[in-house]
């Protein structure tokens, strides 16, 4: 028997047991064909990959799941859904973050919390109506396990994600094909279409990332527009029971209290989405607007290749996109970015102040509840700061308390309805630099807008047009010198004798015998 049976094979390895794993790892996507004179003992050093036959199976079988059901999309949402339950019900952690803390699995919501949720959600109701100018929603509201939080919600993340996970998916296979037609010297070799498989490589990492971070949500939210969007697929107001008891007992609330402030913001948040159905979908454009265009780093790109262990699938499975993939933001990124940002806060600040308005004298510990959510938003838990570096959605701090001063001020100023009236169009509501009071950058496209803001335009323009009409005023109108030009009137003695300055007459075929 040889003592290596493959020239050139990593401690024995046979070159069939090689082409197996390829195969089998990748779905049968890679034709059989396609590895014909590759140096597959080179492709086994670099990946890495065990030298035992048996291990070479095991890994080939891991890998070859973590890219099953991939579908046409650039996510994987059957490892997502499969991820986000099992994150949900505190059965899985991605490695290095911390673990699930509160009411351990996903319990279902006992008939007495329903009572309590309902109850303080109709006392909500008959408190937010006198502070608002829109209808309160009459909707029962829905009581959730996590499961079925995240069970409503995950078609609304679906069409949230995939517009960035489509673009940067286009991204990575963009990248990874001109970065490979630019190998002129000594190029690796690789079977299939390399651009394709990173694609789908990427979907698989997006789909194990989103698939937690969404999961972890179900374990933290109260409701269903916590985020300051609307993620039920009906608009109804609704609330995780298990999460609200977390944080009632977490942070030593008042229980009957807590309840009719979450309830409240939950419904107030629900009214606002109703009356002006255009802001969600303003919100969903923002993140795919943020989305569009974005570029790849081929220099980190390099860095995740080189360090990329295919013999440990489980490793690779852990690798977040954020940490794999890093993407550039161009300019029209970051003002879409701003733009969600913006209206994000100002969301956020309008359901803050109508709530504190409706609850104010009324509730025990309400300043302590709301700066409770004030510190859940400036630290932000893991997966909402996934959701920030990947998506864009992040409520931040400051913008949010800029745009309730300037909720305040419109209050004072301008009353119920026309703060509610601010909503009714999306150009009456403020920039990032009308709340923070910094002057507005002016736009490239206003020059001309500047320039014609210096002409003066006649108090009666009518009048003025019924004599230009008529004629009235042509012995003093700018006449031409001849030459394609305006010549100077005799404006020393107010008189014009119808010559240039050199005293030649420039049209005197017009002149009266």
């Amino acid at each position: 028997m040889s003592e290596n049976p493959m020239s050139g094979g990593p401690g024995g390895m046979d070159e069939e047991a090689l082409k197996r794993f390829l195969q089998e790892a990748f779905g049968g996507a890679i034709p059989e064909e396609a590895l014909d004179g590759l140096d597959l003992s080179a492709l086994a050093q670099q990946a890495n990959l065990p030298q035992d036959p048996s291990q070479l199976r095991a890994a080939a079988a891991q890998m070859q799941h973590l890219f099953s059901a991939q579908g046409d999309g650039p996510v994987n949402w059957t490892l997502a859904e499969d991820v986000a339950r099992r994150t949900a019900a505190g059965q899985a952690q991605m490695p290095g973050l911390p673990a699930p803390t509160g009411t351990p699995g996903d319990p279902t919501p006992t008939d007495a919390q329903v009572s309590e949720l309902r109850q303080a959600a109709q006392v909500a109701r008959l408190w937010l109506d006198p502070v608002l100018a829109i209808d309160v929603p009459s909707q029962e509201l829905g009581v959730l396990g996590r499961g079925t939080w995240l069970y409503r919600t995950l078609p609304r993340w679906q069409s949230t994600v995939e517009p960035v996970a489509k673009y940067m998916a286009g991204a990575i296979g963009e990248a990874i094909a001109a970065q490979l037609g630019q190998m002129d010297e000594n190029p690796l070799p690789m079977p299939g279409d390399p651009a394709a498989m990173m694609e789908r490589f990427g979907g698989t990492m997006f789909g194990v990332q989103f698939g937690h971070a969404i999961g972890s949500l179900a374990r933290e939210v109260a409701g269903t527009t916590d985020l300051s969007l609307p993620l039920g697929p009906d608009g109804a107001p609704a609330l995780v029971a298990a999460n609200v008891e977390d944080l009632i007992s977490s942070h030593q609330l008042d229980a009957p209290a807590a309840r009719i402030f979450l309830a409240a913001r939950e419904i107030a948040h629900a009214a606002l989405f109703a009356a002006h159905p255009w802001l969600g979908r303003a919100l969903f454009s923002a993140i795919e607007d943020y989305a569009r265009g974005i570029t790849l780093d081929l220099d980190a790109l390099d860095e995740m290749v080189r360090d990329l262990d295919l013999s440990d699938p489980k490793a690779l499975q852990a690798r977040r996109p954020e940490e794999m993939f890093v993407f550039t933001r161009r300019a029209s990124q970051e003002r879409a970015l701003e733009e969600l940002a913006t209206t994000l806060a100002l969301v956020e600040a309008w359901v803050d102040h109508v709530t504190t308005k409706a609850l104010e004298g009324k509730l025990p510990q309400l300043e302590a509840m709301r700066e409770v959510l004030r510190r859940r938003r400036a630290t932000g838990s893991p997966a909402e700061q996934m959701l920030a570096g990947t998506v864009g959605i992040e409520l931040r701090p400051r913008r949010v308390r800029e745009a309730l001063a300037w909720w305040e001020s419109v209050l004072a100023t301008e009353g119920v309805t026309g703060r509610e009236a601010k909503w009714d169009h999306p150009d009456l509501l403020p920039s990032a630099e009308v709340l923070s009071g910094r002057p507005q950058a002016p736009r490239p496209e206003a020059a001309e807008d500047e320039a014609l803001s210096d002409v003066e335009i006649p108090a009666d323009f009518d009048a003025e047009l019924e004599k230009l009409l008529s004629g009235e005023g042509q012995q003093s109108a700018p006449r031409e010198d001849g030459q394609g030009g305006l010549r100077e009137e005799d404006e020393l003695d107010g008189t014009d004798d119808g010559t240039d300055d050199d005293g030649t007459d420039p049209d005197p075929g017009n002149r009266p015998a």
